[in-house]
């Protein structure tokens, strides 16, 4: 894993899923890092690399039929925020982690990962159609 996604990602608490469940398996939009990181894991462990889609009906190409992440070693930063920050909780309530992050500390990691570049454009339009689903699904 890269190193800047592993500082990253080690100050996310760890949140834990019911196994199977998959339910907020959906819309992901990895960075670049993310994608090169994912890329190497699927190629070393003879994974078929899949694109990503921003479809909200689609579950991600990396669910498997057992509903469980088939590259969760390497799993983008918005499946790892998921149930740990209060910006993001499960929408089932079922996955929460023991320690939640606060919106600040959500916000700078997301900027860590995301706002970079050529990158921010394409995050910014990820965000105006996840945040929305997210919200919908907290109702």
């Amino acid at each position: 894993m890269d190193t800047k996604l592993g500082i990253i990602y080690s100050q996310i608490p760890k949140a834990t899923c019911p196994e199977g469940c998959g339910k907020c398996c959906g819309i992901v939009y990895p960075s670049r890092l993310e994608l090169n990181n994912i890329y190497s894991w699927c190629v070393l462990h003879k994974i078929e690399p899949k694109d990503f889609t921003m479809a909200p009906e689609l579950d991600c190409p990396y669910l498997g039929q057992d509903k469980r992440c088939t590259i969760y070693p390497v799993r983008p930063f918005l499946c790892r925020i998921l149930g740990a920050s209060h910006d993001l909780p499960c929408p089932l309530g079922l996955c929460s982690a023991r320690q939640r992050l606060n919106s600040a500390v959500s916000r700078h990691l997301y900027s860590q990962v995301y706002l970079h570049g050529k990158e921010k454009a394409r995050t910014e339009r990820h965000r105006r159609v996840l945040l929305p689903l997210i919200r919908e699904s907290l109702k």
